[in-house]
This record gives C-alpha cells, structure tokens and sequence, in this order.
C-alpha cells in the first residue's frame, strides 16, 4: 500500500455493559491518525425490529435453568456471544463499503466473520479468554458448559492477524489455552482520558483533609452490578469499620436499595453518568475509592481513580492488580474478605499523607502505562502495518 493511500478500517464493538466506554475510546484513538479512514460500529445502537426479534430467540433463556447448579446448562453464554457475531456479520455485509482491517472488540463480534477474516486482516481485542471465566464460577458442569465458547474463540483467534489484550493476566489465557496465537499477542491496556482528571486535585484534597475542621473523608464507590461489584461487603465492612465519624461513603450505582436500610453516613446517587460535570466533581471531592469486586476482567474504574489521584481499595483478583499496585497505588484484598476490607479502609481514612502518597503514585502511573496518544499510535500502527501487508 502506499504512502498517499488512506487506510480503511472498520471497527466492531459489542457496545454491551463497559464495552459502550471502550466504543468512544477506539474512535477517539483511531481520530488522532488521519491517515486512517474509520468506520465504527457500537451494536447495541440502531437494532431494527427484525433484529431484535433474532435477538430475543437467539438469547432466551430456558424456564427454571437458573435454578441448576450449571445454570448454563442451555447454553446461553454461547447463544449471547453467537447472536453478537451474527449481528456483526450482518452490519459488515451491510456497510457497502471495502475495508482494509477489521478490528473486532471483543472476541464474540468475529463468530461469524471467520470466512471474512481469511480474506481481510483482523485484529480481535479482549479482556479475558473463556477459560478464565469459567473459572469465576463454583460448578464443575457449569464450566464444561463454556466448551462451545471456547471452540469458538479458538476459531476467531487461529483467524486473526492480530490479537490486543488489554492485560498480561487476558493474554497469559490466550498463550495457555491457544499456545499457537501466542505469538500474536499484544497487551495494551485501555487508555484513558487523563484530560478529564486534574492531577491538582491531589493538593487541593490533601489541604482540604489538613485544615482544621477537616470534613470526613470522602470515599467513593461506582458500579451499575452493585452485588457483583462487592456492594454488599464494602456495606458490611462499613459497618463493622464504625466510619460514620470519620467518614461518607457515596455509592454511584442505580441498583434498586432501600436508602431507609443503609447504614448512617452511606448516601446513594443515582443517574450519574460517565464524563458528565456531576461525575467529575464526585471524583475532585473524593479522598479514597473503594470497589472490592467479585468478578472483574478488567476494571477501567480502577483507571480513572488512577487518573483522579485516587488511591483505590479493590479485589486481588484476574487484571486488577496490573491496575491497582499493592501498598503503592493502593490496597488489594481477597474477594469477600470483609474484615481485611475494613482493615484497608481504616488505614487510608486515618492517613491523609498516606492518601496524598499512593494517589500521587497511581496517577503518575496511569500516565506512563495509559496515555491515549501512545495508545493510539499503537494500534494506528498495527493497523496500518497490517492493511499494508495484504495490499503489497
């Protein structure tokens, strides 16, 4: 391909839970090459009335089988990930439109587009491999359930050019389970949007939590899935912390809780969306942010604690830790472990020069491992290099 020719892409995302964030991401990152010419593709977006009808009898699920032990049982994971791939499929055929790339986020939107793949270099991105998950759950016959998952990605991967982890935890799954895309393999964490986090906030909370009549320590915690992100346990730790003296706790989440059933100095927020003014000033005011998750891929939270100057108390599990560097940027506990939780929390509201420590090191951090522009010319070049090989 030559210099004066643009590249064409077109990028494929699930849009589904924080995969609508990692959507904008991908635009804004592949924006800041002009060279390359992107198509974007959110699949959560524009469904017609005929493709919600596929969906609803692709991704139903059969009456009672939640209440087996391998609730999985009918197969509803491959369904989901099988209907995002035939939905993809159809928006490629759709698009009208020659590409040199295709970039697939995450690994269900290329299902079917293997064929596709063969012809047109690919670059599948994920967050976790079907292996890791199924480790997530407490049923033997439940993970053996994820094998048509796990069939599937192979395919995908074996189809790919390329393949971004957005972790070495998500790429070690990839060289374990399919040593033959090993070397494919290429982690790059999220990027960030470091511009929407003043790196003063770290001051101006260290001054606010040193003067005299100091307000109680602002903790925070965001997460739609309040049970599956640890809302229950960071509850109890609260409690059993006795913080109200010293401390506020604001959960962001749109879980339905009844507020008269929370305990004292515990106050819910509710539509508070992502990058808006109300969500920015939650994290300038924050002192400490807390999600100890009990299932977490990735965690982009985590990030943009990072970004605020935040340290941040979450779960020792899967990719969490390449975020959150233990008694650097933070503190990690064992998932469900309320006692050590309270721990954690007790020492970083009883310290605000270890607060003002940890969050200076995680925001110089997320600078060196996540600024968009490397990011960008990251993938821009992969992209690039592979559009080049195929038109040589």
């Amino acid at each position: 391909m030559s210099k004066q020719t643009d590249c064409r892409a077109l990028l494929i995302n699930s849009g589904i839970l924080g995969h609508k964030s990692v959507f904008n991401l991908l635009k804004e990152s592949i924006a800041r090459d002009a060279s390359i010419q992107a198509v974007h593709i959110n699949l959560s977006e524009g469904l017609t009335a005929r493709e919600r009808v596929i969906r609803r009898m692709l991704c139903f699920q059969i009456p009672g089988s939640a209440r087996f032990s391998g609730s999985n049982i009918d197969l509803a994971r491959w369904r989901h990930e099988f209907h995002s791939g035939l939905l993809a499929a159809r928006r490629i055929k759709a698009s009208e439109t020659s590409f040199d790339v295709l970039h697939f986020h995450t690994q269900a939107t290329a299902y079917c587009s293997i064929n596709r793949m063969k012809s047109v270099p690919s670059i599948v991105s994920i967050d976790c491999t079907q292996g890791l998950a199924k480790l997530e759950t407490n049923s033997r016959f439940k993970q053996a359930t994820y094998f048509p998952n796990s069939v599937h990605d192979g395919m995908v991967f074996r189809a790919a050019k390329a393949i971004i982890a957005t972790s070495q935890w998500a790429a070690g799954g990839v060289a374990r389970e399919y040593p033959d895309c090993a070397d494919k393999l290429t982690v790059m964490p999220y990027p960030v949007r470091l511009e929407s986090f003043d790196e003063r906030w770290i001051r101006e909370r260290h001054n606010r939590a040193t003067e005299v009549g100091a307000e109680p320590v602002r903790v925070l915690f965001i997460g739609g899935d309040f049970m599956r992100k640890g809302g229950p346990e960071l509850l109890a730790a609260w409690k059993e912390g006795n913080f109200q003296s010293s401390a506020q706790l604001d959960l962001v989440t749109d879980w339905p809780m009844a507020e008269s059933e929370l305990p004292t100095g515990v106050r819910v927020l509710k539509n508070i969306a992502p990058f808006t003014p109300e969500w920015r000033e939650l994290w300038r005011r924050a002192d400490l942010f807390v999600m100890p998750t009990r299932g977490e891929a990735f965690g982009m939270v985590y990030q943009e604690s990072a970004a605020a100057g935040v340290p941040a108390v979450g779960s020792r599990i899967n990719a969490v830790p390449e975020i959150i560097e233990d008694k650097i940027t933070g503190l990690l506990v064992a998932p469900g472990d309320v006692a050590g939780l309270a721990r954690s929390m007790r020492e970083l509201i009883g310290s605000a020069d270890l607060r003002r420590l940890m969050g200076t090191a995680a925001r110089k951090k997320i600078e060196s491992q996540c600024c968009p522009e490397n990011y960008s010319n990251k993938l821009a070049t992969l992209i690039k290099r592979l559009a080049s090989a195929k038109n040589d």
